[in-house]
């Protein structure tokens, strides 16, 4: 399992930019840690790994789900904080959802009924005076 220490925003919107590069269309990270942690902030360095901008992203605590556009299709920025881990699928993310898409899941569960077998999962937590990062990468390749 990878780890890293993340000393402030950059870094973590760089580490976020680094593993979208890695993620493959239909790929979905199911992101962890508490409030403040810097799920968002790692959000807003995946999309501009993916060509989107950035400033678009916001927390999707209240709203529940964002969609931004970037040039290889959508991803889409989930907050499963009130509604659980199945709590998406009351809204049709699945029919929404093509093979293009990726997905971003903040406090995601270990399950779940995700959309892809490319299922990929951050843990952020509060390190000394940044914080501390640490993935795991899915063996499988994406459905196609």
């Amino acid at each position: 399992m990878p780890e890293v220490l993340l000393p402030d925003e950059e870094a973590t919107e760089a580490l976020g930019a680094a593993l979208a590069r890695l993620t493959p269309a239909g790929g979905t990270w199911l992101l962890n840690g508490e409030l403040g942690a810097g799920k968002t902030t790692w959000t807003r360095g995946f999309l501009r790994g993916l060509g989107g901008d950035p400033d678009d992203v916001a927390s999707p605590t209240y709203a529940v789900l964002h969609r931004y556009d970037h040039p290889a299709g959508r991803l889409f920025h989930l907050d499963l904080f009130r509604s659980g881990p199945t709590g998406a699928w009351s809204l049709g993310l699945e029919e929404a959802i093509t093979a293009t898409d990726r997905l971003v899941v903040e406090w995601a569960g270990a399950d779940g009924p995700w959309p892809t077998a490319w299922v990929a999962r951050l843990r952020i937590a509060p390190a000394d005076e940044g914080r501390q990062a640490d993935w795991t990468l899915p063996d499988q390749p994406a459905a196609p």
